[in-house]
């Protein structure tokens, strides 16, 4: 049995999932000192992460949660900001008695923990900005409007296909049908208002974080493919340029969700920036 299988078998002994008072639905492994948290993009749910937290519960304390709307935790009426998102993850931390952590997210993940870095920059250790975006220009915003109108006027299906076609080549679909149709499955199975409330509020999220990252003091590291067409190269760099103590890393070949392209490389890039030596692929 080799290390990965023996994490994993671990990892499903040892987790704990739960709801907390406010009705997020989350899940912990680890008991290391450090706490690093998980936050997934829109349209999909914790499962995200799968290939992550076996390589990282060993060292730390591993806690990921669905979103608002999102999976297990219920949609909220009166969700209309980035900001409600913040309030949820802070409701976790204190109820789970989490004060410093690191904090990770991909896409919308990443712009809510660009809003708790603006929020409670104190209790952040490290920064992970995984595929996310930041100050964008009208032309970048073009895409994500237009997904949002088609989201709409034509539902859930058609736009689960389209973030298909730009998520994943035709040799990694031909390789990995069942992550493919894992995701599909996840994308169609939400409910069209708090899909289309959240990707509304992605859509204008940049007015309301601004220029949060000029007041992130922690270390970041702001990472994304390649070939993502929405959280581009050039993003990662615009976030590295606000950032006092950025590293950039580009991860050749791969786009949107680069966690279930290639977990060996990103879960490599993970561990070398939280500094441990156990490095599982």
């Amino acid at each position: 049995m080799n290390l990965l299988v023996i994490q994993a078998v671990l990892y499903i002994l040892n987790r704990t999932t739960n709801y907390t008072a406010g009705g997020t639905f989350f899940e912990e492994v680890g008991e290391g000192d450090q706490v690093i948290v998980l936050c997934h993009g829109v349209g999909l749910d914790l499962t995200m992460w799968d290939k992550q937290v076996p390589a990282l519960a060993p060292n730390f304390r591993v806690v990921r949660y669905d979103m608002l709307g999102h999976g297990h935790t219920a949609a909220r009426p009166d969700v209309t900001a980035i900001g409600d998102f913040v309030v949820q993850l802070k409701e976790l931390l204190d109820f789970l008695d989490i004060g410093k952590l690191t904090l990770a997210g991909l896409s919308m993940g990443g712009i809510i923990a660009q809003g708790f870095a603006i929020d409670a920059p104190e209790r952040l250790e490290k920064l992970i900005l995984m595929n996310t975006v930041y100050r964008r220009t009208d032309a970048e915003l073009k895409g994500v409007r237009s997904r949002l109108k088609m989201t709409l006027d034509k539902g859930l299906e058609p736009i689960a296909d389209l973030a298909l076609d730009r998520w994943f080549d035709d040799a990694f679909r031909q390789a990995n049908p069942d992550v493919v149709n894992r995701i599909r499955n996840r994308l169609i199975s939400n409910d069209l208002t708090a899909y289309s409330t959240a990707y509304k509020i992605f859509v204008e999220a940049d007015r309301e974080i601004g220029a949060a990252l000029k007041q992130v003091r922690c270390p970041t590291l702001v990472m994304t493919g390649e070939l993502d067409t929405g959280s581009t190269p050039e993003l990662a760099y615009r976030m590295a340029e606000d950032l006092r103590d950025a590293q950039v890393v580009i991860l050749p070949g791969l786009r949107h969700l680069a966690p279930l392209e290639d977990p060996s490389q990103v879960n490599r890039v993970l561990l070398e920036f939280l500094g441990t030596d156990l490095v599982h692929s």
